[in-house]
């Protein structure tokens, strides 16, 4: 049967593929990043948020069963993040149960924990075991995922099987889980630390059992059952640690205080399993080590990646193309020229400045300009961006520019340097490139070298040979550019000292740290672009007795004036461009980045957290929102936001991941040649006229589909979204953007104490809810939203069909324009339909108003979780002002 399994690129996930395999199966991978160790077509991939109900439902389709695993499992992250937590575990199992009752499926399989047993009071439990109350939030969410199973069953008729899992162990386990913590450890040489006097039972089950348990879970027996998948040792932490220390060799055990909301421990029987499933763990604990050791071990060797076929020609000379903007291009290119000659110390290869190389114009207008933008007008480089980028037209017109003014000049200098093989890391160059390559007019392979994580067009052209990523997600986007099987998970271009394990306090002592205290480094990249200075005021907020470096880079005036500020702070140390960025991220707890790239990578192999702040613009926010998407850093918009965020980080630094220098190297599959299918060369010709059309078509489409235009021309064009009116009367417009499910309470609150709002809404709220606030004298209202480039078109067919659900008719309503992203074209649009675009003046989250209220402002409330009695403070402050509270579409008079 077809079964969709969420979280199949994770450690369980991953296992339960190979397994319905093997059970003749049809696995496909629903995932927030692609699956290392499957790849389409034999197993389907799909990429997308585990609340994303419609992404759920497409994936699904065909479908007869789910497997889901996709969760929030760390206890520290639950621990540190509970919000998130309770967002994938309890919302993504609702999200899934969704989606599979609209695509039919026969049954949902759902991963859950022994730790529902954490609070009983019997130390013998089973599926029978009435349970009590969770006091862990981890417990609280997979519990209410049960309840949901249980739920649709009754509702929906929508069969379920409940597997309570073990602490799973063994091959492709993340590096933070315990057995792989320890051994990583061992083999570096660090003391092993347990939380608390390590008597802590577990009841651990060999991935490759627990697998076996999740595919035989389908059988027919199942449905609607409760069944236990844990080992038959309890084995405690001190034992494991032991178990490792014998295994590997002889390490320091240490101690440290225990975990808030640690398991216990119980024993817990699988004997349903074995009568109904014929599932038991057949691995016994130590020899489930002894594996996991095996394995780890084999990975020290570099992973050898997909098999490469057998090449005729091995390029005896390979050319590494760079720029001079930032060391992000220009540390990979030295990087991979010492991989190749690693490799192959016969094989010659030079480095050299492909925009230099492409002529003294566009290096003036790419790197000269980009500097000028960065320091003097950073807002500029948003557009610049848009443009050349993010739309098609002025992309194309782009490219056509740099094959005018630099194509022949890089053709020429490559047949020159007699390369038998080129790499680029500048997206730049390598749009060059793969045109001249797809053109037919470069005959040699060509290789892209991608550091960003996410924005990469020009990063990726389907005329070049082979891409490189550092990152797994960046796989679709690439491929989606470029097509598919011509992108391969590398190795890091970094220096050689972040491929090394690397000790802390060695780390602290050799940059001569202070051994104790936080330490958090502050960069801004090669350049030092940024807010360098407030995230080093923000940093200093977070340890009393830490320390901060400030990383200037080679930009002189940055270091400057971060001296002129913080020379006297002696827990400041201001620094220039250093070649020392491994002990650097080795020493801190974590690193405020402001430019994305390589670095934050670099961090990530070194365990230290990363928060992006200080230059979110053009790519860099791209990489921001993949970055927080994925779940690799976080990323703070204010000096407060920051150093909260900081706060968070420095208290729960990861371990060291390792992993990425076991990648196979870039310069192996440079020197095995290209594997994917041969580029297609095709012609091409852009006359000036289809260039002048292009141009004017694009300058329009621009500005309609875009909001960089937007926020330029909406004063001139009176084309405003309205956040006051001019009254008389003592009245103030009131948004209340909560959950449907919240509305109703708060319109009761408003109308005890005579006030009356519209309530924003991203979803219909039901019938009941929608009528409970029009009988209260409230409205819904619709929201739009931005940021994609066509979505303008729909704005008329959105706008009607939302306003029509929240009974508003289709013309002469109020609509909430989105914060970020709002365009042109929806503005126009939404007017010619008689629609509104209200927007608030004020914005109070969780608090009272701030200062500004006056007769006709806009105010939007977000009460949270404080629900009503948020909304009573903030209705009694506008008491005490004179003030009463009405909804927006009859203030702003969009009502008739």
């Amino acid at each position: 049967m077809k079964v969709l399994v969420t979280g199949g690129s994770g450690f369980i996930g991953s296992h339960v593929v190979d397994r319905l395999r093997a059970h003749g199966h049809a696995p496909r991978i629903f995932d927030a990043r692609p699956s290392p160790w499957h790849a389409a077509p034999e197993v389907p991939f799909f990429q997308g948020s585990i609340t994303d109900t419609d992404a759920l439902e497409d994936a699904m389709a065909g479908c007869e069963a789910v497997v889901h695993l996709a969760a929030v499992a760390d206890v520290n992250h639950v621990h540190a993040d509970p919000g998130t937590a309770e967002t994938v575990n309890t919302r993504g199992t609702l999200a899934v149960l969704e989606a599979a009752r609209r695509t039919g499926a026969s049954r949902v399989v759902y991963g859950s924990t022994i730790w529902v047993y954490s609070d009983c009071p019997e130390t013998k439990v089973d599926e029978e075991t009435l349970l009590a109350t969770p006091s862990h939030f981890y417990t609280s969410t997979k519990l209410a995922g049960e309840l949901y199973l249980k739920a649709y069953a009754e509702l929906y008729g929508i069969p379920y099987t409940v597997l309570r899992f073990g602490i799973p162990y063994g091959p492709r386990a993340r590096p933070a889980a315990v057995v792989p913590a320890f051994v990583e450890k061992a083999l570096s040489g660090q003391p092993l630390t347990i939380a608390g006097d390590g008597s802590q039972g577990r009841r651990f089950v060999y991935v490759e059992d627990l697998a076996e348990g999740v595919a035989r879970g389908l059988a027919p027996v199942a449905a609607n059952r409760i069944y236990n998948l844990a080992g038959e040792e309890t084995v405690t932490i001190k034992q494991i640690a032991e178990a490792v220390r014998d295994a590997v060799g002889e390490v320091e055990i240490t101690h440290t205080p225990a975990r808030a909301g640690d398991f216990g421990g119980k024993e817990v029987s699988s004997e349903r399993a074995a009568a109904e499933l014929g599932w038991r763990p057949e691995t016994p604990f130590a020899e489930g080590v002894a594996r996991y050791v095996a394995w780890r071990r084999s990975l020290s060797a570099v992973d050898p990646g997909p098999p490469a076929p057998a090449k005729a020609h091995r390029p005896g000379s390979v050319l590494v193309l760079t720029a001079d903007i930032g060391e992000g291009h220009d540390l990979p290119a030295r990087a991979l020229a010492a991989e190749i000659v690693g490799e192959d110390p016969g094989v010659e290869v030079s480095v050299a400045d492909g925009l230099a190389v492409m002529g003294r114009a566009l290096t003036k207008v790419v790197r000269d300009g980009s500097w000028t933008i960065f320091r003097r007008a950073p807002w500029f480089f948003d557009v610049q961006y848009a443009l050349f980028a993010r739309f098609a037209p002025t992309r194309r017109l782009a490219r056509a520019g740099l094959m005018l003014f630099g194509a022949r000049r890089l053709r020429r200098f490559v047949r020159q340097s007699g390369a038998e093989a080129v790499i680029s890391t500048y997206p730049g160059v390598t749009e060059v490139l793969g045109e001249l390559r797809r053109r037919g007019k470069l005959d040699v392979p060509c290789y892209s070298a991608i550091t960003d994580l996410a924005g990469l067009r020009f990063w990726a052209h389907p005329g070049v040979d082979m891409h490189f990523v550092t990152h797994p997600e960046s796989i679709p986007e690439v491929e989606a550019i470029a097509g598919p099987g011509r992108t391969r998970w590398s190795r890091p271009p970094t220096s050689p000292g972040f491929l090394a394990p690397r000790d802390r306090a060695a780390a602290r002592a050799e940059l001569d740290l202070p051994a104790t205290g936080a330490i958090i480094a502050v960069s801004g990249g090669g350049w030092g672009m940024g807010d360098l200075g407030g995230a080093v005021q923000a940093a200093l907020a977070v340890d009393e007795g830490g320390t901060v470096l400030a990383l200037a880079g080679r930009n002189e005036e940055a270091r400057a004036a971060l001296q002129a500020r913080f020379g006297a702070e002696p827990r400041v140390r201001v620094l220039g461009f250093t070649d020392r960025m491994s002990e650097v991220l080795a020493a801190a707890d974590a690193l405020v980045h402001g430019t994305a790239g390589l670095t934050v990578l670099e961090a990530m192999i070194r365990g230290c957290p990363v928060v992006s702040y200080g230059m979110a613009r053009g790519h860099i926010r791209l990489n921001n929102d993949a970055y927080r998407r994925f779940g690799l850093a976080e990323i703070a918009r204010t000096p407060a936001e920051l150093t909260e965020k900081l706060r968070h980080a420095v208290a729960h630094r990861p371990e060291p991941d390792g992993s990425f220098a076991r990648r196979r190297s870039s310069a192996s599959f440079v020197l095995d040649g290209p594997t994917a299918r041969p580029v297609e060369v095709v012609a091409h010709r852009l006359t000036p006229a289809r260039s002048a059309a292009l141009a004017a078509v694009s300058a329009l489409l621009l500005a309609a589909a875009t909001d960089i235009p937007y926020g330029m021309l909406q004063g001139p064009l009176h084309a405003t979204p309205t956040s006051s009116v001019a009254t008389s009367l003592p009245e103030v417009g009131l948004l209340v953007d909560a959950a449907p499910g919240q509305a109703p309470a708060i319109a009761h609150t408003l109308s005890v104490h005579g006030a009356h709002a519209s309530f924003v809404v991203s979803r219909p709220p039901t019938p009941a809810q929608l009528h409970t606030l029009q009988s209260l004298g409230d409205e819904a209202l619709p929201t739009l939203r931005g940021g994609a480039l066509t979505r303008w078109v729909r704005t008329r067919a959105d706008l009607a069909n939302r306003a029509r659900a929240l009974g508003l008719g289709d013309r002469h309503f109020a609509y909430v324009a989105p914060d970020d992203g709002f365009t042109l074209g929806q503005y126009v649009l939404g007017r010619t339909l008689g629609a509104k675009a209200v927007r608030p003046a004020i914005e109070v989250d969780g608090g009272v108003p701030a200062k500004g209220l006056h007769p006709g402002v806009v105010l939007e409330v977000r009460p949270g979780r404080g629900g009503a009695g948020e909304i009573r403070r903030v209705l009694a402050t506008l008491r005490a002002g004179g003030y009463t509270a009405v909804p927006v579409g009859p203030l702003v008079g969009a009502r008739r």
